[in-house]
């Protein structure tokens, strides 16, 4: 059998590259076997293209449509029933591992410290040591001299 005689199907079905297709052509011109095979081949082929195409069962269908209805290993242990009582215990485990406690709750004098902060370190350098002196500080606005 010669490299020619593989690619004759896909001559005769138009899926030979060009180069290639010219070269069994060219081959095909020269030997006269190749020739009568290329042309048993299209015969061949146009005999069975003629034939009626089988039919299934009504049996037949309905087993393969089955087997498709059938939910695959993943559709069956990963579906939503399953998952929503796991996802609903580790939502709830991670709501308990992150909550506050008691214990850890946020002091509201150190909560007003730190959202204060920087007023606290500009008071802290101009050297008020006592109450009264915030008090001067916090009614200053009241002191200035509109024009």
């Amino acid at each position: 059998m010669s490299d020619f005689e593989e690619d004759l199907t896909a001559y005769i079905d138009g899926e030979l590259p060009p180069e290639k297709a010219r070269a069994l052509e060219a081959a095909m011109e020269k030997d006269p076997a190749l020739r009568s095979l290329e042309r048993r081949l299209r015969a061949s082929i146009a005999v069975v293209e003629e034939l009626p195409s089988p039919q299934t069962s009504p049996a037949l269908r309905r087993a393969v449509l089955e087997a498709i209805a059938q939910p695959t290993f993943f559709e069956r242990w990963f579906s939503l029933p399953r998952l929503l009582p796991l996802g609903l215990a580790l939502a709830a485990g991670v709501t308990l591992i992150v909550w506050p406690r008691g214990e850890e709750a946020i002091d509201e004098d150190k909560l007003l410290l730190a959202q204060n902060l920087e007023v606290v370190e500009d008071l802290d350098l101009m050297d008020l040591g006592s109450t009264e002196d915030l008090d001067v500080v916090a009614q200053l606005h009241e002191l200035e001299v509109t024009q």
